[in-house]
């Protein structure tokens, strides 16, 4: 049968427990802030990065529009037509008009006896010549004529003279002889019956309508047999 331990092995036993605790109480105590040193040291509160506030960018304020200064309205300048005055046997007609002074239409030939001036419309009514010729006032009288023969070449007996692109319109009062537009008169010898600076004169013996040698030849290239010449009256 075991004997009891013996009291002063007890003590001893007790001792060393109450010495073992003691020490594992100091170790706790000690050892626990290093590990939360540790943590907090590996653990960092996270860094908030400074928020840059964005000052609103100042929209551009529209420029003022300038007004724009009233327009100054400048009346037209009527433009003063001068009054037309008319040829002699001495004086060329003045203010001669770019259109004819007669009340037709369309494709003619228009004789002013006033201005000694002949015009040549087209269809459309435009200017296609106009020419200073060489006529007489009493004759033709006014009124309205056809063409009705050309020739590129005419002759006058009487007179002794020949005259290139003759176009005949009407007939003289007396002698019955034709009156036409044409060239000016060369006599026999060559010699011009006047010079194509007295083109616009009231000079003629005859009552044909005379013009330069370069207007007559435009004039018989473009004319047809049936076409009008109007005979505007004398001054």
């Amino acid at each position: 049968m075991a004997s009891p331990p013996k009291p002063r092995i007890i003590i001893a036993l007790l001792a060393t427990a109450v010495a073992l605790g003691l020490v594992a109480t100091i170790f706790v105590t000690f050892t626990a802030p290093l590990s939360t040193a540790k943590a907090a040291d590996t653990t960092l509160p996270p860094i908030a990065s400074p928020t840059t506030s964005l000052s609103p960018t100042p929209s551009p304020s529209p420029s003022p529009t300038a007004s724009p200064s009233p327009t100054a309205v400048v009346a037209p300048v009527p433009i003063k037509v001068r009054e037309p005055k008319p040829a002699s046997r001495t004086r060329k007609a003045r203010n001669v008009p770019a259109l004819p002074r007669d009340d037709h239409q369309g494709r003619r030939i228009v004789y002013d006896k006033a201005l000694m001036t002949v015009w040549v419309m087209s269809k459309s009514n435009e200017v296609l010549g106009r020419y200073p010729v060489v006529g007489r006032f009493d004759r033709p009288v006014m009124g309205t004529y056809r063409i009705f023969s050309k020739s590129k070449v005419a002759y006058n007996p009487n007179s002794k003279v020949t005259f290139n692109h003759m176009m005949r319109f009407t007939y003289g009062p007396d002698t019955k002889s034709p009156i036409g537009l044409h060239a000016i008169p060369r006599y026999y010898d060559g010699t011009a019956m006047h010079s194509t600076k007295q083109l616009g004169l009231a000079i003629a013996a005859g009552g044909c309508v005379r013009l330069s040698e370069e207007a007559a030849a435009a004039i018989y290239k473009w004319a047809k047999v049936g076409d009008r010449v109007i005979v505007l009256p004398s001054p």
